[in-house]
């Protein structure tokens, strides 16, 4: 994935040579679905993750200290009711994850994104956000993130989003 970046930049966002509309629509509608369960008053981003047996995970982390303040996790079964914001986010966050994993050539077996409820990016190469480590990774540039949608660069995910990210469109 990395190889697709191209090394101009827009607005600090590398951009990536071919936009995949399906991608893009998937990921706007994870921060659709997203926004009711972020208040903008607050200082909080969500993580939308799954692993190799299914269960998707959706965790809400603090701006100043990255820590973990929730978590809903559930198999496609147990999803929350669809006309919750909640269940609506787990569907949305399912099928771009479903679409995401076919974009490595053997998905791993954890990986999500992170959304602030104006962007979603990921890490292809270090791809689950509840790895430990991840975010603080993500905060000293070792891993940059790669922006389906561009995060807002003052938005809670702003120490994620730094100049050494990437946008895929």
């Amino acid at each position: 994935m990395h190889s697709e970046i191209e090394s101009s930049a827009i607005n600090g966002w590398a951009m990536m040579p071919r936009p995949n509309r399906r991608l893009t629509a998937l990921a706007r509608e994870v921060v659709r679905c997203a926004r009711p369960l972020l208040a903008p008053s607050t200082d909080l981003f969500l993580g939308v993750e799954t692993d190799a047996a299914g269960t998707l995970r959706l965790l809400w982390w603090r701006r100043n200290d990255f820590k973990l303040i929730a978590e809903i996790s559930a198999g496609p079964e147990g999803f929350c009711p669809e006309d919750t914001a909640e269940g609506a986010l787990q569907d949305a966050g399912a099928e771009l994850l479903a679409y995401l994993a076919g974009r490595w050539p053997t998905p791993p077996s954890g990986f999500g994104v992170i959304t602030d409820g104006t962007g979603v990016a990921f890490t292809p190469d270090h791809p689950a956000p509840s790895a430990t480590g991840w975010l603080l990774r993500q905060a000293t540039g070792a891993r940059p993130l790669l922006a389906i949608v561009p995060l807002d660069p003052k938005g809670p995910c702003a120490m994620l989003a730094g100049a050494m990210s990437a946008a895929l469109h």
